[in-house]
């Protein structure tokens, strides 16, 4: 190979996450695009964590030689490669790691800083979804629901002192949370270090908890990550049978807490009720098990049926209590299916016009927004498709000066 080449050190790191997720996902369109460039291309992974089969068809596909960063002699490795450039693309997934003594141009993207956001806001951790079997027969048992709640009480009086203790410790565990940090701390200090993120949410975000880098940081916003478009062929048939001619709300992930999907949960009886029934709610999400009229659950969905089911929703329902830039609601506009979006972190400043917001902390707030739905859909879905098309153009553009940025 041309010693002219530029050198890059990717993070595989990020693609061995045993879980989908967008950061993963994220770096692997990073890695995608970058392949694209006349460069030099070398693969730091964790020999602590099983390489899957989807990371080996990469290295073999395209000849990338992996770099354990667990070795003794890791600096001197990378040093003697002559990298120019180490591209991390999830900052997290590298707190343990002291990268300090790397003189090369280091880029590393902080995405949000999730933990320490919901810790700061006490938003530790939200009401499961999975405790909760709903039925429309709670009105008739109101004496054996009483009893309940006065055995729940004087339990919960009795073991109290062990309830305090608990709380004590959890809270002096998150207060050391941003200890996690301190290797990221280090590095930002650096002339070679540059952070992007995502939004401007989360670049104060990372102002407000560590404070202000050796350089600028960088905000592109994060790149389409799916290839879903019109075309939808490879889909289970009975989703379509289970949704003919049926009006759904779509709610995706409710199984993870920081969904919020609980809020959501909590009004659909009343709003039900208030539509005569007219519409269904759709969710997604692993293990979840609920019993509540005109409400339809899938475990689980490829990306050809997350598809049909955003193109064929009546509206997109994203309750999240924190996002760095908040992938979802631009899917369901990529087919014009409007959303309705909980009003913090950066879902507004992404999202722009496009949804109806609500407050993620209120029920009857989420409740107002769907009613509000119902009655101007067609409004909503020209707002999305407006906004869907500024959203991807900056996307397209966004991406393209990143990769001139790694690998210039």
């Amino acid at each position: 190979m041309s010693k002219n080449k530029k050198s890059i050190l990717f993070d595989f790191i990020s693609l061995q996450d045993e879980f989908l997720n967008g950061g993963m996902l994220y770096t692997q369109k990073i890695f995608n695009e970058i392949i694209k460039k006349d460069v030099i291309i070398y693969g730091l992974y964790d020999g602590n964590i099983q390489i899957n089969s989807r990371i080996k068809n990469i290295l073999n596909q395209e000849n990338i030689e992996l770099i354990n960063i667990r070795e003794n002699n890791i600096f001197v490795m990378i040093n003697s490669l002559n990298i120019n450039t180490l591209f991390i693309g999830i900052a997290q997934r590298f707190n343990q790691f002291n990268l300090c003594n790397l003189k090369c141009k280091i880029i590393i993207v902080c995405h949000d800083l999730f933990d320490l956001s919901l810790n700061y806001f006490k938003i530790n951790k939200s009401k499961s979804i999975e405790k909760y079997s709903y039925n429309n027969k709670k009105n008739i048992k109101r004496k054996k629901i009483n009893i309940i709640y006065i055995i729940k009480l004087i339990i919960k009086i009795l073991f109290y002192p062990c309830v305090l203790l608990r709380r004590y410790l959890i809270n002096k565990n998150n207060v050391n949370k941003s200890d996690n940090y301190q290797n990221f701390m280090e590095l930002i200090k650096q002339d070679n270090v540059f952070i992007i993120t995502d939004s401007e949410y989360s670049k104060y975000s990372i102002l407000y908890f560590f404070n202000s880098p050796k350089n600028i940081i960088k905000i592109f916003y994060a790149p389409a990550i799916y290839n879903m478009n019109n075309k939808i062929e490879t889909y289970d048939t009975k989703i379509t049978e289970i949704l003919n001619n049926i009006k759904y709300f779509l709610l995706i992930s409710v199984d993870r807490h920081t969904k919020n999907a609980v809020i959501f949960l909590e009004q659909w009886e009343k709003f039900c009720l208030i539509t005569n029934y007219t519409y269904h709610c759709v969710l997604i999400g692993k293990n979840i098990n609920i019993n509540l009229k005109n409400c339809i659950i899938f475990n689980e969905v490829n990306s050809e049926e997350l598809a049909y089911l955003y193109k064929n929703a009546f509206a997109f329902v994203y309750a999240s209590f924190i996002e760095g830039f908040g992938y979802p609601p631009i899917e369901a506009a990529m087919y014009g299916t409007p959303s309705i979006c909980a009003n913090v972190t950066s879902i507004p400043e992404i999202c722009g016009d496009m949804p109806i917001y609500f407050s993620p902390f209120y029920p009857e707030d989420l409740f107002k927004a769907m009613i509000k739905m119902t009655e101007n859909r067609e409004h909503y879905i020209k707002k999305t498709k407006n906004r869907y098309l500024e959203i991807n153009q900056r996307q397209e553009n966004d991406l393209n000066e990143l990769i001139d940025f790694i690998s210039e």
